[in-house]
């Protein structure tokens, strides 16, 4: 019997680990779940339509200092995957990413 993965949450999250589990374990079946009736919606509308995918701050304690109260989470997160990830999982599927003046990275 084939193992199936079910995937709460049709946003970019949900997304991100679908297509990474689907990669990682290519047995198994990925289902993703969505409430809404639209996949994706915000991510269609981030960046003003133009799908803003990190920021380009490559320092997880200067990120960190901008979330003073989960300052401690930030950084244990952000240890796991920062931006510098980021950009190298897109570049790795062949999206290249381009950097805003304001930091904001969209794809080119």
């Amino acid at each position: 019997m084939r193992k199936h993965l079910v995937v709460i949450g049709g946003g970019a999250g949900g997304f991100f680990c679908a297509v990474n589990a689907a990669r990682m374990a290519p047995h198994i079946q990925v289902t993703i779940l969505e409430k809404t009736a639209k996949l994706l919606s915000k991510v269609k509308v981030s960046g003003g339509g133009r799908c803003n995918v990190t920021h380009a701050l490559f320092d997880v304690v200067e990120m960190s200092k901008r979330y003073p109260r989960g300052q401690n989470f930030v950084k244990k997160t952000f240890h796991q995957f920062f931006t510098t990830d980021t950009v190298q999982w897109f570049e790795s599927r062949g999206v290249k990413l381009k950097a805003e003046k304001d930091g904001r990275m969209f794809p080119v």
